[in-house]
């Protein structure tokens, strides 16, 4: 009896830990569902990299930013040298909700090509991903999520975890399936 019950507590702990443990790759199985084409009727914050400090400007329009005048302080350029300390200004950086925050993802595509993605967070997301250059930026991407879109995510980790365990039910069942049985042993 004491050998059914542990083995019970096995697949009790096993289950809990598989549903805490793949949580990140559901995540980022679901992240592609909060991307959509570039919507231009969307406002969307832009990032302007000055000499001493950088700017997250909120733009209904992209002509109000792009292509930056040739006397304009800033450029859209967060150069590989300068990343680090661009990335923490950003989160450093107070969005007019007091209570949402700043996220940035720099992926360099070359000394003056980055691939950037900023996005205000709360109780969702929304942001842009474009490509920056040093006059110029080239939008690709909406990033979008409200409060009810982590039901998404939820979903997505069910199934992901869900299937891992169906698969490895039906795996178990073949392997005993095939398994010569006890009886059949004894009466050779």
């Amino acid at each position: 009896m004491s050998w059914l019950r542990s083995r019970k507590t096995v697949l009790v702990i096993l289950l809990i830990g598989s549903f805490v443990g793949l949580t990140p790759i559901s995540v980022r199985i679901a992240n592609p569902l909060f991307t959509h084409p570039f919507r231009p009727d969307w406002p969307y914050s832009i990032l302007l990299v000055w000499p001493d400090h950088v700017e997250v400007r909120f733009v209904h329009r992209l002509s109000e930013v792009s292509p930056r005048p040739p006397d304009a302080g800033y450029t859209f350029n967060v150069s590989p040298e300068r990343q680090t300390w661009v990335e923490e200004q950003v989160r450093r950086t107070r969005p007019r909700n007091p209570d949402a925050s700043f996220g940035i993802i720099v992926k360099q595509l070359g000394p003056d090509r980055q691939l950037i993605q900023l996005e205000s967070w709360r109780d969702g997301f929304t942001g842009l991903i474009y490509e920056a250059r040093p006059d110029a930026i080239v939008p690709l991407k909406t990033r979008h999520a409200g409060p009810l879109d982590s039901m998404t995510i939820l979903s997505v980790h069910s199934l992901v975890w869900g299937g891992l365990w169906f698969l490895a039910w039906t795996i178990y069942r073949i392997m005993m399936k095939h398994r010569p049985s006890q009886t059949s042993t004894f009466a050779s």
